[in-house]
């Protein structure tokens, strides 16, 4: 009898994950509107990105990922989904990227779900981020650049097979030191993982991929109280080397000599911007939020950043007319003098638009995220545009960047 009432009870439960209202009206594959694990089947699978395209093509601008899960491929939809004061908060997908400091999680900008806590740590910074103050940042880059045109003339010196795709990791983790600390994190200048930084970083995405379809396991795995209590205040492997970084940081600003320096660099790297947010904003800018901070740029910066230079460099390469004609284009604009070396972003704007062109096909081929950047439907539900159903409170919709 127990056995009968428990697959009663399991047929219950899938009914009525099949029949959900509203999201019962959207096509998809069966199981997925059975149960998460097939989402988590499929991401562990490592290429949902190409299945979530397929389903798309076979059944149009909304697909059912899973019981209460919509994939979104409508533009009208997405402008509403992901618009600026939309109220479209993020799911627990995100809270499965928070990175452990002494066991605790550390929301960031990117990982937070609480739209109030996100404005109030985004304000002060906001800056930071700008256009305007991004350029600033180049002499940072270039001096990373230099460093990585150095280690790859040192492989054609020796007539040595360089294995790029490794070395465009290293240089993205020695920008984000750059900007973030005024100082390479050691990558390209020892042509290692440092602290296994790289390996353990890839770890917390495939996990936070594949655990982030059903979010309750992390309070089962990484984030169970029991688990961290007798861990003893874990600490994530990211989060550790970002406060590493960070301890070393400070303490060259604790002395005058060096204080004195930084006070007259013409260029200011984007902890000092921080720091200055937390003399200006001491109620929000606390200790612990310069360090989540950190981790945001780490997380969010370097992986990325990697990604997509390795999509520029292989599809540039694979098509020969397009590397035929960018050639061309960069050997003129060197020749009359219009650009430098390193260029500099207004000048790839105003000098080099093919390449501009190159940069943004690349990254629409291969985008750096590969998954449902997943939203909650807030009160008042969502209409969805051109044909498609009415969603209610609660339902997780959002797009998948290669769709």
């Amino acid at each position: 009898h127990a056995g009968s009432i428990f697959l009663l009870l399991i047929a219950l439960y899938l009914g009525s994950n099949y029949l959900k209202p509203g999201v019962c009206a959207v096509p998809g594959p069966f199981l997925a509107k059975l149960t998460n694990l097939w989402r988590f089947s499929d991401v562990a699978s490592g290429h949902a990105e190409r299945t979530q395209y397929k389903l798309h093509q076979k059944y149009g601008d909304y697909v059912r990922l899973g019981p209460n899960t919509v994939s979104v491929r409508d533009l009208d939809a997405l402008k509403v989904i992901y618009g600026i004061n939309k109220s479209y908060q993020k799911t627990d997908f995100y809270r499965v990227q928070q990175q452990l400091a002494k066991g605790k999680p550390t929301p960031t900008l990117f990982t937070t779900t609480n739209e109030d806590f996100h404005a109030a740590i985004k304000r002060p910074i906001s800056g930071a981020y700008s256009m305007s103050n991004l350029t600033e940042f180049e002499p940072f880059v270039n001096k990373t650049i230099a460093t990585l045109f150095k280690r790859l003339d040192e492989f054609v010196t020796r007539n040595q097979v360089c294995n790029i795709d490794v070395w465009l990791q290293y240089y993205a983790f020695d920008v984000i030191g750059e900007l973030t600390f005024s100082q390479p994190l050691g990558f390209l200048e020892k042509g290692a993982d440092i602290d296994g930084i790289i390996g353990a970083l890839e770890k917390m995405l495939d996990y936070s991929g594949k655990i982030g379809q059903m979010p309750w396991l992390d309070y089962i795995f990484i984030k169970n109280p029991l688990r961290r209590l007798i861990a003893g205040g874990p600490t994530g492997a990211v989060a550790q080397f970002a406060r590493t970084r960070l301890d070393e940081r400070l303490m060259h600003l604790e002395s005058k000599a060096k204080q004195a320096e930084d006070s007259t660099l013409s260029h200011r790297d984007f902890l000092a911007r921080v720091l200055e947010a937390k003399k200006e904003h001491p109620e929000v800018v606390t200790d612990y939020q310069v360090f989540s901070y950190t981790i945001s740029n780490m997380n969010a910066g370097s992986d990325t950043t990697a990604i997509s230079l390795r999509a520029i460099l292989y599809y540039t390469l694979k098509n020969r007319k397009c590397m035929t004609k960018l050639n061309e284009e960069l050997t003129t604009v060197l020749r009359e003098h219009r650009i430098s070396l390193p260029v500099t972003w207004k000048q790839s704007q105003e000098e080099l638009p093919y390449l501009d062109a190159v940069i943004k096909e690349a990254l629409r081929l291969h985008p750096a995220v590969g998954l449902l950047l997943e939203r909650v439907v807030p009160t008042g539900g969502l209409q969805l545009p051109n044909g498609g159903p009415f969603l209610p409170a609660g339902t997780i919709v959002g797009t998948n960047p290669w769709v």
